[in-house]
Protein backbone atom coordinates (compact mmCIF):
# COMPACT_ATOMS: atom_id res chain seq x y z
CA UNK A 1 0.00 0.00 0.00
CA UNK A 2 1.51 3.77 -0.69
CA UNK A 3 -0.19 5.13 2.60
CA UNK A 4 1.09 3.99 5.66
CA UNK A 5 -0.05 4.75 9.14
CA UNK A 6 2.21 6.76 11.02
CA UNK A 7 2.95 6.62 14.50
CA UNK A 8 2.81 10.16 15.67
CA UNK A 9 4.61 12.31 18.26
CA UNK A 10 3.05 15.44 19.47
CA UNK A 11 4.08 18.15 22.24
CA UNK A 12 3.02 17.84 25.48
CA UNK A 13 2.12 21.77 25.56
CA UNK A 14 2.89 25.53 24.36
CA UNK A 15 1.34 25.02 21.01
CA UNK A 16 2.33 28.00 19.30
CA UNK A 17 5.79 28.05 20.17
CA UNK A 18 6.37 24.34 18.87
CA UNK A 19 4.70 24.83 15.18
CA UNK A 20 7.18 26.51 13.40
CA UNK A 21 7.09 27.18 9.53
CA UNK A 22 8.58 25.39 6.70
CA UNK A 23 12.40 25.72 6.96
CA UNK A 24 12.43 26.94 2.64
CA UNK A 25 10.22 30.28 3.57
CA UNK A 26 11.65 33.51 4.40
CA UNK A 27 14.89 32.90 3.14
CA UNK A 28 15.27 37.08 2.30
CA UNK A 29 14.15 37.82 5.60
CA UNK A 30 16.30 37.29 8.33
CA UNK A 31 14.00 39.07 10.59
CA UNK A 32 11.68 36.92 10.64
CA UNK A 33 13.56 34.27 11.84
CA UNK A 34 14.90 36.14 14.54
CA UNK A 35 11.73 37.06 15.64
CA UNK A 36 10.83 33.10 15.87
CA UNK A 37 13.88 32.72 17.67
CA UNK A 38 13.10 35.24 20.34
CA UNK A 39 9.46 34.32 20.57
CA UNK A 40 10.40 30.58 21.23
CA UNK A 41 13.82 31.07 23.76
CA UNK A 42 14.15 27.88 25.88
CA UNK A 43 10.91 26.16 25.00
CA UNK A 44 10.92 23.06 23.37
CA UNK A 45 9.96 23.74 19.44
CA UNK A 46 10.24 22.07 15.74
CA UNK A 47 12.50 25.18 15.17
CA UNK A 48 15.24 23.29 17.10
CA UNK A 49 14.72 20.30 14.81
CA UNK A 50 14.78 22.29 11.36
CA UNK A 51 17.73 23.96 9.46
CA UNK A 52 16.13 27.32 8.03
CA UNK A 53 17.59 27.82 4.84
CA UNK A 54 18.10 31.64 5.13
CA UNK A 55 21.23 30.07 7.15
CA UNK A 56 22.51 28.02 4.38
CA UNK A 57 25.20 26.75 3.70
CA UNK A 58 25.52 24.69 6.12
CA UNK A 59 26.85 25.10 9.80
CA UNK A 60 28.03 21.67 10.96
CA UNK A 61 27.61 23.22 14.68
CA UNK A 62 23.73 23.80 13.20
CA UNK A 63 23.29 20.61 12.35
CA UNK A 64 24.83 18.85 15.98
CA UNK A 65 22.34 21.04 17.61
CA UNK A 66 20.09 19.71 15.60
CA UNK A 67 20.48 16.26 15.82
CA UNK A 68 21.28 16.71 20.11
CA UNK A 69 18.05 18.19 20.08
CA UNK A 70 16.01 15.17 18.56
CA UNK A 71 17.93 12.99 20.57
CA UNK A 72 16.87 15.11 23.63
CA UNK A 73 13.24 15.39 22.51
CA UNK A 74 11.19 12.35 25.18
CA UNK A 75 10.20 14.64 28.05
CA UNK A 76 8.67 17.12 24.89
CA UNK A 77 6.88 14.41 23.00
CA UNK A 78 3.79 12.24 23.58
CA UNK A 79 3.72 8.84 21.52
CA UNK A 80 -0.26 9.31 19.88
CA UNK A 81 0.45 5.59 18.42
CA UNK A 82 -0.41 4.64 14.72
CA UNK A 83 -2.98 7.08 14.09
CA UNK A 84 -4.16 9.68 11.11
CA UNK A 85 -4.35 13.30 11.80
CA UNK A 86 -6.79 15.39 10.37
CA UNK A 87 -5.61 18.85 10.12
CA UNK A 88 -7.84 21.73 9.60
CA UNK A 89 -6.22 25.15 8.76
CA UNK A 90 -8.25 28.84 8.36
CA UNK A 91 -5.39 31.32 7.23
CA UNK A 92 -6.04 34.07 5.12
CA UNK A 93 -9.78 34.18 5.22
CA UNK A 94 -9.47 30.37 3.77
CA UNK A 95 -9.84 27.32 5.53
CA UNK A 96 -8.73 23.84 3.91
CA UNK A 97 -8.72 20.46 5.56
CA UNK A 98 -5.86 17.74 5.37
CA UNK A 99 -4.87 14.43 6.31
CA UNK A 100 -1.43 13.70 7.76
CA UNK A 101 -0.04 10.21 6.96
CA UNK A 102 2.70 8.49 5.90
CA UNK A 103 3.86 7.67 2.41
CA UNK A 104 6.08 4.49 1.49
CA UNK A 105 8.53 5.94 -0.53
CA UNK A 106 9.10 3.03 -2.80
CA UNK A 107 6.40 4.62 -4.60
CA UNK A 108 7.20 7.84 -4.98
CA UNK A 109 10.64 8.79 -7.73
CA UNK A 110 11.72 12.45 -8.22
CA UNK A 111 12.94 12.13 -11.48
CA UNK A 112 9.29 12.54 -12.95
CA UNK A 113 8.53 8.98 -13.56
CA UNK A 114 5.20 7.33 -13.73
CA UNK A 115 5.48 6.46 -10.15
CA UNK A 116 1.93 6.50 -7.94
CA UNK A 117 3.21 9.78 -6.32
CA UNK A 118 4.51 12.08 -8.64
CA UNK A 119 6.86 14.84 -8.28
CA UNK A 120 5.15 18.02 -10.28
CA UNK A 121 7.96 20.10 -10.69
CA UNK A 122 12.02 19.50 -11.72
CA UNK A 123 13.76 18.38 -8.51
CA UNK A 124 17.46 20.29 -8.93
CA UNK A 125 19.42 17.73 -7.21
CA UNK A 126 22.21 20.45 -5.91
CA UNK A 127 19.21 21.15 -3.27
CA UNK A 128 19.97 17.45 -1.64
CA UNK A 129 22.98 16.77 0.26
CA UNK A 130 22.40 19.34 1.96
CA UNK A 131 19.28 17.81 3.60
CA UNK A 132 20.28 13.97 3.27
CA UNK A 133 23.63 15.30 5.75
CA UNK A 134 20.63 16.59 8.49
CA UNK A 135 18.78 13.39 7.87
CA UNK A 136 21.25 10.83 8.06
CA UNK A 137 21.92 11.44 11.72
CA UNK A 138 18.01 12.22 12.39
CA UNK A 139 15.94 10.33 15.01
CA UNK A 140 12.53 12.26 13.90
CA UNK A 141 11.43 13.92 11.25
CA UNK A 142 8.54 16.83 10.50
CA UNK A 143 7.18 17.40 7.34
CA UNK A 144 5.86 20.18 5.75
CA UNK A 145 5.03 18.01 2.49
CA UNK A 146 1.46 18.70 0.92
CA UNK A 147 0.42 16.13 -1.49
CA UNK A 148 -2.32 16.55 -3.58
CA UNK A 149 -4.96 14.30 -4.54
CA UNK A 150 -7.76 14.84 -7.52
CA UNK A 151 -11.54 13.90 -5.30
CA UNK A 152 -13.92 16.30 -6.78
CA UNK A 153 -16.69 14.42 -4.78
CA UNK A 154 -14.99 15.46 -1.50
CA UNK A 155 -15.16 11.33 -1.14
CA UNK A 156 -12.23 10.58 1.22
CA UNK A 157 -12.73 13.78 3.45
CA UNK A 158 -15.94 15.95 3.79
CA UNK A 159 -15.95 19.88 3.09
CA UNK A 160 -14.55 21.76 5.55
CA UNK A 161 -18.20 22.93 6.43
CA UNK A 162 -18.77 19.44 7.24
CA UNK A 163 -15.56 18.46 10.11
CA UNK A 164 -16.93 19.95 13.30
CA UNK A 165 -19.99 17.40 13.22
CA UNK A 166 -17.87 14.51 11.33
CA UNK A 167 -14.94 15.24 13.31
CA UNK A 168 -16.90 14.33 16.74
CA UNK A 169 -17.87 10.77 15.41
CA UNK A 170 -14.59 9.70 13.79
CA UNK A 171 -11.86 11.61 15.78
CA UNK A 172 -10.27 12.66 18.88
CA UNK A 173 -9.41 16.18 18.87
CA UNK A 174 -5.11 16.64 20.33
CA UNK A 175 -4.71 20.21 19.54
CA UNK A 176 -6.50 23.41 18.89
CA UNK A 177 -3.96 26.99 18.74
CA UNK A 178 -3.32 30.00 16.81
CA UNK A 179 0.08 29.71 14.75
CA UNK A 180 2.58 32.10 15.70
CA UNK A 181 3.34 35.24 12.75
CA UNK A 182 0.00 35.45 11.62
CA UNK A 183 0.01 31.75 10.60
CA UNK A 184 -3.78 31.56 11.08
CA UNK A 185 -5.66 28.80 13.19
CA UNK A 186 -5.12 24.89 13.24
CA UNK A 187 -6.99 22.10 14.73
CA UNK A 188 -5.75 18.89 14.84
CA UNK A 189 -8.24 14.98 14.92
CA UNK A 190 -6.48 12.22 15.46
CA UNK A 191 -7.72 9.13 13.94
CA UNK A 192 -7.01 5.60 14.96
CA UNK A 193 -9.98 3.61 14.56
CA UNK A 194 -8.92 0.78 12.30
CA UNK A 195 -11.97 0.36 9.90
CA UNK A 196 -12.15 4.25 9.40
CA UNK A 197 -8.29 4.46 8.20
CA UNK A 198 -8.99 1.13 6.07
CA UNK A 199 -11.47 3.02 4.13
CA UNK A 200 -9.36 6.10 4.15
CA UNK A 201 -6.47 4.12 2.71
CA UNK A 202 -9.13 2.12 0.09
CA UNK A 203 -10.43 5.74 -1.24
CA UNK A 204 -7.27 7.51 -1.87
CA UNK A 205 -5.00 5.15 -3.47
CA UNK A 206 -8.82 4.40 -5.99
CA UNK A 207 -8.35 7.83 -7.07
CA UNK A 208 -5.35 7.10 -8.61
CA UNK A 209 -1.57 9.14 -8.68
CA UNK A 210 -0.85 11.50 -6.02
CA UNK A 211 1.34 15.08 -6.94
CA UNK A 212 3.88 16.76 -4.65
CA UNK A 213 2.21 19.89 -4.46
CA UNK A 214 4.83 21.65 -2.05
CA UNK A 215 7.97 20.17 -0.68
CA UNK A 216 9.11 18.01 -3.28
CA UNK A 217 12.55 18.09 -1.71
CA UNK A 218 11.66 17.13 1.37
CA UNK A 219 10.49 14.52 0.05
CA UNK A 220 13.38 13.53 -2.65
CA UNK A 221 15.61 13.60 0.23
CA UNK A 222 13.43 11.25 2.28
CA UNK A 223 13.96 9.16 -0.80
CA UNK A 224 17.55 8.92 -1.93
CA UNK A 225 18.32 8.69 2.17
CA UNK A 226 16.06 5.35 1.94
CA UNK A 227 17.85 4.54 -1.13
CA UNK A 228 21.32 4.42 0.72
CA UNK A 229 20.35 2.54 3.41
CA UNK A 230 17.45 0.33 2.58
CA UNK A 231 20.18 -2.68 1.06
CA UNK A 232 21.46 -2.67 4.94
CA UNK A 233 18.07 -2.54 6.99
CA UNK A 234 14.51 -4.57 7.04
CA UNK A 235 12.41 -3.98 4.57
CA UNK A 236 9.81 -2.28 7.52
CA UNK A 237 12.42 0.11 8.16
CA UNK A 238 10.50 3.16 9.51
CA UNK A 239 13.40 5.27 6.87
CA UNK A 240 10.97 3.82 4.07
CA UNK A 241 8.28 5.99 4.62
CA UNK A 242 7.69 9.35 5.20
CA UNK A 243 5.73 12.05 6.91
CA UNK A 244 3.06 14.60 4.73
CA UNK A 245 -0.09 15.96 4.26
CA UNK A 246 -2.43 14.96 1.99
CA UNK A 247 -4.78 17.54 0.37
CA UNK A 248 -7.59 17.41 -2.18
CA UNK A 249 -6.94 19.60 -4.94
CA UNK A 250 -10.48 20.44 -5.44
CA UNK A 251 -10.39 21.78 -1.49
CA UNK A 252 -11.71 25.42 -2.00
CA UNK A 253 -8.95 26.83 0.80
CA UNK A 254 -6.21 25.78 -1.25
CA UNK A 255 -5.24 28.03 -3.34
CA UNK A 256 -2.37 28.53 -6.28
CA UNK A 257 -0.08 31.27 -6.58
CA UNK A 258 2.50 32.37 -8.67
CA UNK A 259 6.30 32.45 -7.84
CA UNK A 260 7.65 35.55 -9.69
CA UNK A 261 11.35 35.78 -10.52
CA UNK A 262 14.34 38.69 -10.19
CA UNK A 263 16.89 38.66 -12.05
CA UNK A 264 20.16 40.62 -10.71
CA UNK A 265 23.09 41.74 -11.87
CA UNK A 266 21.88 42.77 -15.49
CA UNK A 267 21.47 45.33 -18.24
CA UNK A 268 17.64 45.16 -18.09
CA UNK A 269 17.29 46.51 -21.93
CA UNK A 270 19.90 43.67 -23.36
CA UNK A 271 18.28 40.55 -21.28
CA UNK A 272 14.63 42.51 -22.74
CA UNK A 273 15.97 41.85 -26.15
CA UNK A 274 16.85 38.79 -25.79
CA UNK A 275 13.19 37.52 -25.93
CA UNK A 276 11.04 36.95 -28.73
CA UNK A 277 8.33 38.83 -28.16
CA UNK A 278 6.72 42.36 -28.15
CA UNK A 279 7.31 44.99 -25.69
CA UNK A 280 4.30 47.82 -24.13
CA UNK A 281 5.40 49.58 -21.87
CA UNK A 282 2.30 49.82 -18.81
CA UNK A 283 2.66 52.54 -16.54
CA UNK A 284 0.95 51.22 -13.41
CA UNK A 285 0.23 47.34 -13.52
CA UNK A 286 2.38 44.74 -12.00
CA UNK A 287 0.73 41.53 -12.89
CA UNK A 288 0.62 39.31 -15.73
CA UNK A 289 -2.09 37.47 -17.76
CA UNK A 290 -2.36 35.17 -20.66
CA UNK A 291 -4.76 35.61 -23.56
CA UNK A 292 -6.13 33.15 -25.47
CA UNK A 293 -4.00 33.63 -28.65
CA UNK A 294 -0.32 33.80 -26.29
CA UNK A 295 1.24 34.76 -23.34
CA UNK A 296 2.33 38.23 -21.76
CA UNK A 297 4.65 38.69 -18.13
CA UNK A 298 4.90 42.13 -16.92
CA UNK A 299 8.22 43.18 -15.81
CA UNK A 300 9.55 46.32 -14.08
CA UNK A 301 12.91 48.00 -13.76
CA UNK A 302 14.42 51.17 -12.26
CA UNK A 303 13.47 52.56 -15.06
CA UNK A 304 11.06 51.01 -16.84
CA UNK A 305 7.35 48.59 -16.63
CA UNK A 306 6.22 47.08 -19.39
CA UNK A 307 4.81 43.69 -20.94
CA UNK A 308 6.19 41.07 -22.48
CA UNK A 309 3.85 39.64 -25.72
CA UNK A 310 4.29 36.79 -26.66
CA UNK A 311 2.02 36.31 -29.86
CA UNK A 312 3.24 32.26 -30.45
CA UNK A 313 4.46 31.02 -28.00
CA UNK A 314 6.61 27.80 -28.24
CA UNK A 315 5.52 26.76 -24.58
CA UNK A 316 2.08 25.81 -23.09
CA UNK A 317 3.08 27.88 -19.97
CA UNK A 318 4.35 31.43 -19.27
CA UNK A 319 6.71 30.95 -16.64
CA UNK A 320 8.35 28.44 -19.56
CA UNK A 321 8.80 30.92 -22.32
CA UNK A 322 10.50 33.49 -19.61
CA UNK A 323 12.38 30.75 -18.18
CA UNK A 324 13.66 29.65 -21.63
CA UNK A 325 15.51 33.09 -21.94
CA UNK A 326 16.36 33.53 -17.87
CA UNK A 327 18.01 30.65 -16.31
CA UNK A 328 21.28 31.14 -17.63
CA UNK A 329 20.96 34.56 -15.40
CA UNK A 330 21.41 34.92 -11.35
CA UNK A 331 17.61 34.89 -10.32
CA UNK A 332 15.89 35.15 -7.36
CA UNK A 333 12.45 33.33 -6.67
CA UNK A 334 9.52 35.57 -5.14
CA UNK A 335 6.25 34.44 -4.07
CA UNK A 336 6.05 38.50 -2.86
CA UNK A 337 4.72 41.01 -5.69
CA UNK A 338 5.80 43.88 -3.59
CA UNK A 339 9.38 42.22 -2.83
CA UNK A 340 9.50 41.79 -7.01
CA UNK A 341 8.48 45.45 -7.23
CA UNK A 342 11.15 46.40 -4.71
CA UNK A 343 13.71 44.79 -5.49
CA UNK A 344 13.23 44.46 -9.77
CA UNK A 345 13.70 48.53 -8.88
CA UNK A 346 17.58 48.31 -7.86
CA UNK A 347 20.18 49.65 -10.22
CA UNK A 348 21.36 45.84 -12.67
CA UNK A 349 17.98 44.08 -11.51
CA UNK A 350 14.48 43.58 -13.45
CA UNK A 351 11.79 41.43 -11.66
CA UNK A 352 8.99 39.65 -13.65
CA UNK A 353 5.71 39.07 -12.65
CA UNK A 354 4.01 35.44 -13.60
CA UNK A 355 0.41 34.70 -13.05
CA UNK A 356 -1.03 31.13 -11.20
CA UNK A 357 -1.33 28.43 -12.46
CA UNK A 358 -5.21 26.96 -12.82
CA UNK A 359 -5.71 24.26 -10.64
CA UNK A 360 -9.09 22.84 -11.74
CA UNK A 361 -5.82 21.86 -15.51
CA UNK A 362 -3.56 20.96 -12.90
CA UNK A 363 -3.50 16.95 -13.19
CA UNK A 364 -4.32 17.33 -16.99
CA UNK A 365 -1.46 19.35 -16.84
CA UNK A 366 1.01 16.90 -15.55
CA UNK A 367 -0.28 14.16 -17.45
CA UNK A 368 0.96 16.40 -20.11
CA UNK A 369 3.75 17.26 -19.17
CA UNK A 370 5.26 15.35 -16.35
CA UNK A 371 6.86 17.69 -14.61
CA UNK A 372 7.02 21.84 -14.52
CA UNK A 373 9.74 23.92 -14.50
CA UNK A 374 11.56 24.56 -11.06
CA UNK A 375 9.58 27.11 -8.99
CA UNK A 376 6.39 27.27 -11.21
CA UNK A 377 3.68 27.50 -8.57
CA UNK A 378 3.35 27.89 -4.52
CA UNK A 379 0.30 26.41 -2.91
CA UNK A 380 -0.99 29.34 -1.15
CA UNK A 381 1.34 32.62 -0.04
CA UNK A 382 4.57 32.27 2.38
CA UNK A 383 2.46 32.50 5.67
CA UNK A 384 0.32 30.09 4.45
CA UNK A 385 2.56 27.21 4.38
CA UNK A 386 2.14 24.42 6.38
CA UNK A 387 3.80 24.53 9.87
CA UNK A 388 6.29 21.43 11.50
CA UNK A 389 3.09 20.37 14.35
CA UNK A 390 3.36 16.14 14.16
CA UNK A 391 7.19 14.27 13.98
CA UNK A 392 7.91 10.21 13.70
CA UNK A 393 10.81 8.26 14.43
CA UNK A 394 12.35 7.42 11.56
CA UNK A 395 15.17 5.65 13.06
CA UNK A 396 14.84 1.75 14.98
Amino acid sequence: MTLHVPRILLPVANWEKWAVIACDQHTQDEKYWKRVEEFVGNTPSTLNFIYPEIYLPLDEKRIKNIHEAMRNRKEALVDHGPCFILVKRAVSGRERTGLVVSVDLEDYEYDGSDSFIRPTERTIKERLPARIKIREAAEIELTHILILYDDPAFSVLPKISEISERSKKMAEPVYDFELMEMGGHVTGYKISDEETIAEIITKVEALGSLLVGDGNHSLATAKSFWEQIKGSVPEDHPARYALVELVNIHDPGLIFEPIHRVVKGVDPEELLNKFNAKIEDTPSTSSSSSSSSGHSVTFVTKDRRGTLVFDKPGHDLEVESLDEVIDAYSVEYEHDPEMVEKLGKEPGNIGFFLPPLKKSEFFSLIKKKGVLPKKTFSLGEENEKRYYIEARRIVR
